[in-house]
């Protein structure tokens, strides 16, 4: 399928992609590119990469696809500096929640024959780092590559297939639409979890250790709060406007909520909820 596989930024995500390239023989060869020499040759000892690099000189100009799953403000940079070495007919991936900031960075810059597609592989944990890489993490999820009008055809064919080879459902989808739908389905959640973990933190009673009472409900809701705060703070610099959007929409239900806790609506309390019940039992 490729031949040499380039990753640079070995976490969760391209962590658990490496094992699975290894356990299902997608590459030859899997090189990891990174800053921290001693995580890079704990990956390697661990068989995640066969080769290690902390920078793009040495050891890209072999790699036929090389994908990026750094933060996601990092990622343009990246592509721009590893561009002079990167051979004819390469593809460049990345596995980031955001798209147009990147892709409208990148694209331009692009080298004939060399191709950019974004992606962003619906799958994960709250864990990070590549020791807590998943076997068959995409297994039946959702990897969402983002083409645009200047898309070379096959190498969109050749992700594709490689997509598929670790079992993801790949499904297109323009820029803009794919960040306004994540801002809402990921990007939110997760601001409110955050939100919702340094709000109990804060109460007037927190030196009574609330959180120790904490049971189910709270841990379960609050799971994505544990999340790479690095990761997180990016994504919600690279998506902005669409979050903030979506954070509005959320202010005005709770808002909503709120008054009618406050008015002793039972009726409208009911039916906040009851909407709420509905759409969550389609899901």
């Amino acid at each position: 399928m490729f031949n040499h596989i380039a990753i640079a930024g070995l976490g969760l995500i391209c962590g658990s992609l490496a094992r699975d390239i290894r356990e299902l023989g997608l590459s030859a060869t899997i090189t990891g590119f990174g800053r921290n020499p001693a995580r890079l040759k704990k990956a390697c000892e661990m068989g995640l990469i066969d080769a290690w690099h902390t920078d793009f000189a040495p050891g890209i100009a072999q790699a036929d696809l090389i994908i990026i799953g750094t933060p996601v403000r990092l990622i343009p940079k990246q592509v721009h500096e590893m561009l002079p070495h990167v051979k004819q007919g390469a593809v460049i991936t990345d596995v980031g929640s955001v798209k147009t900031a990147i892709v409208e960075q990148i694209e331009p810059a692009m080298t004939p024959g060399v191709f950019f597609i974004g992606g962003h592989p619906i799958a994960g944990t709250e864990n990070s780092g590549f020791e807590s890489a998943v076997r068959g993490l995409f297994k039946n999820r959702a990897c969402v590559l983002t083409p645009t009008g200047t898309t070379d055809p096959y190498a969109l064919k050749r992700l594709t297939e490689f997509w598929t080879a670790v079992g993801a459902r790949v499904v297109q989808m323009d820029i803009q639409t794919h960040d306004m739908i994540f801002a809402g389905i990921s990007h939110l959640p997760h601001m409110v979890a955050f939100s919702l973990v340094n709000a109990v933190t804060d109460m007037e009673n927190f030196e009574n250790q609330i959180l120790q009472y904490s049971a189910g409900g709270f841990r379960d809701f609050t799971r994505i709060a544990a999340s790479d705060p690095v990761m997180w703070r990016d994504i919600a610099l690279m998506n902005r406007d669409h979050i903030l959007n979506a954070l509005s929409f959320f202010e005005k239900s709770l808002g909503a909520l709120k008054q009618s806790i406050a008015a002793g609506d039972a009726s409208s309390i009911e039916q906040f909820f009851k909407k709420s019940h509905d759409t969550r039992r389609t899901i």
